[in-house]
């Protein structure tokens, strides 16, 4: 697990949750996918990550590695509002976990609905681009928000960002299906401090998918 504390509330909230019966498979390099968090991570000043990540190697707990283990303070002051990425060293490896400060942001809620498919299956990748004043675009500012395999109508879990205000912010929806090519659409939102917008997405003989943005004060 990997999770924050700031001065918001004591409450936990976690970047990355999975029990040890529901682990995830992970190569070297490979993108470990958040499970949160629920709300914005507030710097104010400062705030706690928390990590406790374990390799399973088999039935009995006792014979797990860890892979990392301890916390580390983000403070406002210091940390750059560029991307940048911290690697957090363990006694079986090291994780690279990428940050940024966004000062003078607003907490976007993004919740997407695959309501109609017109196929078997496909396997789904979300990815989001935030602009900014301070710095251009390039490739490294999108990540991945969640990549998986969609057999059914469905909603997936909600997810947390944080924006600038007054930017744009993209959510790149790509669509694979075997023996044929992928499908891409960019769904474009502007930032506000309150309210909430809505795109519905029709993906050419593969699926319909809605996507609704809710903005909100990161602190209020």
């Amino acid at each position: 697990m990997s999770n924050a504390r700031d001065l918001v509330d004591s409450m936990l909230n976690y970047v990355f949750n999975r029990s040890r019966d529901d682990p995830i498979a992970v190569h070297q390099g490979s993108l470990i996918e958040m499970t949160g968090p629920k709300r914005g991570i507030a710097l104010i000043p400062e705030c706690l990550f928390e990590f406790d990540m374990r390799i399973k190697t088999g039935e009995k707990e006792e014979d797990d590695l860890q892979l990392i283990d301890g916390m580390i303070e983000l403070d406002e002051m210091i940390m750059p509002e560029t991307p940048h990425t911290t690697r957090i060293n363990g006694d079986s490896g090291s994780v690279d976990m990428c940050l940024a400060n966004v000062s003078d942001g607003v907490e976007a809620t993004v919740e997407v609905v695959i309501s109609e498919l017109m196929v078997n299956g496909f396997d789904l990748s979300i990815s989001c681009v935030v602009s900014s004043s301070r710095y251009e675009y390039d490739g490294s500012k999108e990540f991945q928000i969640f990549g998986g395999s969609i057999g059914e109508a469905c909603g997936l879990r909600r997810f947390v960002l944080a924006v600038y205000l007054d930017t744009v912010m993209q959510l790149k929806l790509k669509v694979d299906q075997k023996g044929s090519n992928g499908v891409e659409h960019c769904c474009s939102f502007a930032c506000e401090l309150h309210g909430c917008a809505s795109e519905d997405v029709r993906l050419e003989e593969v699926a319909s998918i809605s996507v609704k943005v809710t903005w909100s004060a990161l602190i209020e």
